[in-house]
């Protein structure tokens, strides 16, 4: 089985279900940004792991797609949307209140410009006016 690290949730503060609701919260905000994954291929919470230094390991949970080798081949497009896809998912409510804000600035530049667009447009259409009688 192949998988990819894509997020790693904080822990909460508020315990293992508030921060088991988090991960699948963010695996279907994902999943409905990234739309249906390539056959054989899922976003799921996944174990990653080290060893101390006493010879102890930790395990915590992380967001990854995994994908069954035998089937699918390395899903690089669907990953590189899921990356994408987790990190507007983990932003600060500030970064995305400022993109919000950017991005009503740059579509309200964009309506303006149609709106020149179909001035042009217009005007050439009419063409200029004849002035000779």
């Amino acid at each position: 089985m192949g998988r990819e690290f894509i997020g790693e949730c904080s822990p909460s503060g508020e315990g293992p279900e508030a921060d088991s609701r988090e991960r699948e919260l963010a695996i279907k905000y994902i999943k409905r940004e990234c739309g249906a994954p390539p056959d054989g291929v899922d976003v799921q919470v996944t174990w990653e792991g080290y060893e101390r230094g006493d010879g102890s390991e930790i395990s915590y949970p992380v967001i990854s797609v995994v994908w069954d080798d035998g089937v699918s081949p390395y899903p690089d497009e669907y990953i590189g949307k899921c990356t994408a896809a987790f990190e507007r998912f983990d932003l600060p409510a500030e970064v995305h209140e400022l993109h919000e804000e950017r991005r009503s600035v740059l579509d309200d530049l964009q309506g303006m410009f149609n709106r020149i667009e179909q001035h042009v447009i217009k005007r050439r259409h009419i063409g200029p006016k004849n002035s000779a009688t």
